[in-house]
């Protein structure tokens, strides 16, 4: 039987949520369990993502500064022993950061006008990527 692949959704605010949402269920409707993360700093997302274990985090940002906030989340996942969890970024995220978010080993940023498509096309093709890194 072919694994579910398990979705942790977090945000970084209240406001501009319904492409969260809209995410969620897009993702549910593709087979995907997706865990609403919903408001969470980096160490809240990273216990989710541990209690939860999931195989993807996807954190929408509109309000932190992702050269910020990034960051301190990879250190938490290094710190929690996994960093081998994929990590994709939705949301508003200034062109000049992607090179640095990129190289800290996000694997794709979706931004709004991303179709939803090309967003359930790359998580699988990360979550296939990333599968032979982990102990299932």
């Amino acid at each position: 039987m072919e694994r579910v692949i398990r979705v942790l959704l977090s945000r970084d605010d209240f406001y501009h949520q319904r492409g969260y949402w809209v995410i969620a269920q897009t993702l549910r409707e593709e087979g995907m369990e997706v865990i609403p993360g919903d408001i969470q700093i980096p160490r809240e997302i990273v216990e989710t993502a541990l209690q939860e274990d999931v195989d993807i985090i996807g954190y929408r940002i509109m309000q932190a500064s992702p050269k910020v906030v990034v960051p301190r989340l990879f250190e938490y996942l290094e710190e929690s022993c996994i960093n081998n969890t994929p990590v994709v970024i939705g949301g508003i995220v200034p062109k000049k950061d992607i090179p640095m978010l990129m190289k800290l080993g996000v694997k794709d940023i979706f931004h709004p006008l991303t179709s939803l498509g090309f967003i359930v096309k790359r998580i699988k093709d990360i979550y296939i990527e990333s599968a032979s890194e982990r102990d299932y």
